[in-house]
């Protein structure tokens, strides 16, 4: 078996090759996996390992029709069976699994079983975070305020008719109602922007003043990405709006930038990385019940690993259709193919630096 050893001895270096990996990411994603050397170890030495969290996509189904929709072609009707799904929890956290989070295909608080969900997921000892429009049930403000770790909403601004246009539904008044109850528990509550091109400045101070004066734990902003699957979609970056949250930043300690995002942006569909490894440690399931590689691929089995309608998560991590998938997925040309700055894209950067010592100078010399 090929040494891929982060201490493998080499004389190959790259002259000036800076790391492509940094504290730039506001949730830390690279200096996280840090805290699970064993499976990075155990990745490193014998090619594989369990993941560590995992996405969850209890249903496609998605009452907003956000014009800059990441999943769009993830739309659909379906959801994963209530009974699989709390057998995958199961073998989940005995396989090692640390957490999760709901997340979306669609609006996972319209999964029908959502609470039954929840409870089963702590029933195994799983973390739980909550990624949410925050157009919800008034019931589920304690069930959210009492049983997750952390949960964000897509806000975007606090202007109702640009909130109209760009998210398809007059919904700002409850997004904000279930915000301003859900504070008040013990839940880390944060508040997402995507910053595109019509967006203001004086939306941006908005929504800081705001989130301040409900006193949410943060408000991240981050860059409306071009999608790979929509022709004649660029990269660009709103450089007003991100002049004035750098301006702020030192004096508000609430503000996380997504600055991963936006120097790749700047950059343009540049993929830092050789090969999409980062689905060993946070693979996916989605609404079809499939362990997928990403949430970008939505329609397509070549990503997939396998399906919990059918079998269980043990057995799809050890199945010959995993390993075709990760195969598949390492032949690929991501520029082509895939999506900037998904959600691989951080552990990627860190595996890639890991398994290339010979690219970097000295490396014992600390």
């Amino acid at each position: 078996m090929e040494d891929n050893s982060p201490l493998k001895k080499s004389k190959k270096y790259i002259g000036n090759n800076y790391a492509n990996f940094s504290g730039s990411n506001p949730f830390s994603s690279q200096a996280k996996m840090l805290h699970h050397l064993d499976r990075i170890y155990e990745y490193m030495n014998n090619g594989d390992t369990t993941p560590i969290f995992m996405e969850v996509n209890p249903t496609n189904r998605c009452n907003l029709k956000c014009q800059w929709c990441i999943t769009e072609e993830a739309r659909g009707r379906e959801e994963i069976e209530i009974d699989p799904l709390e057998g995958f929890f199961t073998d989940f956290y005995r396989l090692g699994g640390k957490a999760i989070t709901f997340s979306g295909g669609g609006e996972p608080t319209l999964y029908p079983h959502f609470e039954r969900a929840v409870s089963s997921a702590k029933k195994n000892a799983l973390d739980l975070g909550l990624m949410t429009n925050g157009i919800f049930k008034e019931k589920y403000v304690s069930l959210i305020g009492e049983n997750f770790d952390w949960v964000r909403f897509s806000v975007d601004t606090l202007n109702s008719e640009n909130y109209s246009k760009w998210k398809g539904v007059d919904a700002l008044k409850v997004v904000q109602k279930n915000i301003e109850s859900i504070v008040n528990f013990p839940v880390r509550v944060g508040v997402n922007c995507n910053v595109n091109k019509d967006f203001s400045v004086k939306e941006a101070e908005e929504l800081v003043n705001w989130t301040k004066n409900i006193k949410a734990d943060y408000i991240q902003f981050r860059p409306v990405l071009p999608r790979f699957f929509k022709k004649g979609e660029e990269p660009s970056l709103n450089n007003p709006v991100w002049e004035y949250l750098d301006s702020i930043k030192s004096t508000n300690p609430q503000l996380n930038l997504s600055n991963d995002k936006r120097q790749d942006v700047g950059k343009g569909y540049i993929f830092p990385f050789r090969s999409c490894e980062g689905h060993f440690f946070e693979p996916i399931l989605d609404a079809t019940g499939e362990i997928k590689i990403c949430m970008y691929h939505p329609r397509d089995s070549r990503f997939t690993f396998g399906n919990i309608h059918e079998k269980s998560f043990e057995e799809i991590w050890n199945s010959e259709q995993r390993k075709k998938a990760i195969e598949f997925v390492r032949s690929l040309d991501y520029s082509k193919n895939c999506q900037m700055c998904c959600k691989l894209t951080e552990p990627n950067k860190l595996l890639d630096f890991l398994k290339h010592p010979e690219e970097q100078q000295d490396i014992n010399f600390l």
